[in-house]
């Protein structure tokens, strides 16, 4: 499903050339939750926006669904992310002026879907995550909890290929964290790939495999099978 062929990331600082990404080549199969664990400066923010098409490598090819997207443009590349790749993010990115139906809705709108199955994949995404009563709540209305319950939604409704999750309990107390980690289990349980984005751990341990990122390099595959 993903494949990442000997991904080179260069940043120029002044008269320095840094590494962020140094020859990584791995896998990710369908249906797999894996987790990618580094510390600060490790490489994994730059590591996931290349799989999120957020970001193209310097060198390299990476593949999502057997279509190569290394050298597309920046339109190629939103179009196509908007279509294959769901986001949960540690500060959950819900726009404020929009209530929870809302915020789930809009990426079905940029994709051209018809106000009747928008509202249909709306309404599955918030009672899938339990969210549903405050479907017509702000952001400011709900609890850091319950807005990542809204993130979530958000990004399985578009019925993407995969979902990268930053952090996503970063923001959040442990028992709401443990709350949106057994969400993220039981998507996975139902078919959906999940990479997860995370410098803890115990976090990590939630998933079915672990792969370590050090100074722009993998160096530690682990399967908990």
């Amino acid at each position: 499903m993903l494949s990442l062929k000997n991904i080179k990331k260069y940043y120029k600082m002044g008269n320095n050339i840094v590494k962020a990404l140094d020859d990584v080549s791995f896998e990710v199969n369908e249906g797999e939750f894996v987790a990618i664990v580094g510390p600060s400066g490790s490489g994994k923010s730059t590591l996931m926006n290349i799989m999120g098409c957020l970001d193209i490598p310097t060198e390299g090819q990476y593949f999502v669904d057997g279509v190569s997207v290394s050298s597309f443009k920046d339109n190629e590349l939103a179009h196509f992310r908007n279509k294959k790749i769901g986001f949960i993010f540690q500060g959950f990115n819900l726009l404020p002026k929009l209530n929870a139906f809302e915020n789930v809705e809009l990426p079905l709108i940029y994709q051209g879907i018809k106000k009747a199955e928008r509202q249909k994949r709306v309404r599955w995404a918030l009672g899938l995550v339990g969210i549903s009563a405050r479907e017509k709540h702000l952001p400011t209305e709900l609890s850091g909890g319950q807005q990542q319950r809204v993130a979530i939604a958000r990004a399985i409704a578009t019925r993407p290929s995969v979902i990268l999750a930053d952090e996503p309990t970063g923001n959040l107390d442990t028992k709401t964290g443990e709350e949106v980690l057994n969400i993220l289990k039981e998507l996975n349980k139902s078919g959906t790939t999940i990479v997860m984005i995370t410098h803890d751990n115990g976090i990590a341990s939630h998933a079915e495999r672990i792969v370590r990122i050090l100074d722009g390099k993998l160096f530690d595959v682990k399967s908990k099978n």
